[in-house]
């Protein structure tokens, strides 16, 4: 799973950084292992992004696979390639089958695309191929009748409803950005990071794309983030959480570096057009000063975030490695193996189970003391039994 976000994420940047863009490949590295830092580390649940089966396969495996279909499709405008554009059809196909959120963002980032690309490639109408297939196999998915069960036989499309998600969706998206991204220190730190890099590569350049709509690209970028948030408060769910905010941290983090590629390179053509030698001066300058003190600047912000222990204490690889030291990995794990020798024994019909201890950064969504909630009763008909509950204190 995890390699399927990397080679996804990877994928993308580097047919538009490298590909489209021409910067240096060692420049493309640089921002995409900042991006990886930022996404991994500070995921909000490792556990439902790549360890559970239903959050790694449905959520991120989806996800991944839309960025594949994105980085094919952006190779189809530039270079016409039918393969590509093949291969954009067979990745929608799959998307259109997956979780809800990534349902709402594919078709959006698809229309970002066709505006902006089709004055510039008349071939980027033919993205309406991969976009009718994704259609068609979203609504199966909507139509389900494993969808229908689970939202129940009054559920469907209600207009009062819509608003209400769309409200929700906005005012929880703007809240999480003050809360989870601008107050978060390393995320801060590396955004700007990442800016400098992306600027020593597009200032001073010319490009064939005008980039004449910045204000408007990110509006967009950023309402497809916005968007991620609706589907949960359609459904009566709430909030996004677990596997539904990890990928709507994912996107937004990725769309931070696509709006700022947009903005330097509306910023350089501009200029470029206006400012004559002077423009072109003080880029050189810039491009002279960052060249020569670039490794300082990361030395330095470095040392910045190490010396301030609040800001990796809540890492993924701190945690887990913690969890491991502290022997609170192997006592769930054996645990775990008494709770499944409990339920392995066909003698018992009526089981008590002892509670597991801390899963950590792994996931487990454990059954309660009341043996008719779901949890408990998918455990007992999965094991033959005829009721399974916690033990109560």
């Amino acid at each position: 799973m995890l390699a399927f976000f990397l080679g996804g994420t990877a994928f993308l940047l580097y047919y538009i950084l490298v590909g489209m863009l021409k910067m240096k490949k060692e420049v493309y590295a640089v921002v995409t292992m900042i991006y990886f830092l930022v996404s991994i580390q500070y995921i909000p649940s490792t556990g439902e992004a790549f360890y559970w089966y239903n959050g790694a396969v449905a959520y991120t495996l989806a996800y991944s696979v839309m960025l594949f279909c994105l980085g094919f499709s952006l190779q189809f405008i530039m270079t016409g390639r039918k393969g590509s554009l093949a291969a954009a059809v067979f990745t929608a196909f799959f998307v259109g089958g997956g979780n809800y959120l990534t349902v709402v963002l594919l078709p959006l980032l698809l229309i970002v695309m066709l505006f902006f690309f089709t004055p510039f490639r008349k071939r980027t109408l033919y993205l309406t191929v991969p976009l009718a297939v994704f259609t068609v196999t979203a609504i199966i998915n909507m139509k389900a009748p494993g969808t229908k069960v689970r939202g129940g036989s009054g559920f469907g499309f209600a207009v009062d409803r819509a608003f209400y998600a769309i409200g929700r969706a906005v005012h929880n998206g703007l809240k999480d950005v003050c809360m989870q991204y601008l107050r978060n220190p390393v995320f801060v730190i590396c955004m700007i990071l990442a800016a400098l890099f992306l600027a020593s590569q597009m200032a001073e350049r010319q490009y064939e794309f005008s980039f004449r709509y910045p204000v408007l690209f990110v509006l967009m970028t950023f309402g497809s983030y916005l968007a991620m948030y609706a589907p949960t408060y359609y459904a009566g769910v709430g909030a996004p959480f677990g596997r539904m905010s990890n990928l709507i941290s994912f996107y937004f983090e990725l769309s931070v570096i696509l709006d700022m590629v947009y903005v330097f390179g509306y910023l350089s053509v501009k200029a470029g057009n206006g400012q004559g030698n002077k423009w072109k001066d003080n880029c050189r300058i810039f491009k002279e000063k960052w060249e020569a003190g670039k490794i300082y600047v990361l030395l330095a912000m470095a040392i910045l975030i190490l010396v301030n222990p609040k800001w990796y204490e809540t890492t993924a690889v701190v945690r887990t490695v913690r969890y491991l030291v502290s022997g609170q990995a192997e006592a769930f794990g054996e645990a775990a193996k008494r709770r499944y020798e409990i339920l392995l024994d066909e003698n018992l019909k009526d089981v008590e189970l002892e509670a597991l201890p801390s899963a950590g950064p792994l996931f487990n969504y454990d059954i309660i003391d009341d043996w008719e909630e779901w949890p408990n009763t998918a455990v007992a008909e999965f094991f033959g039994k005829d009721s399974v509950r916690l033990k109560k204190e």
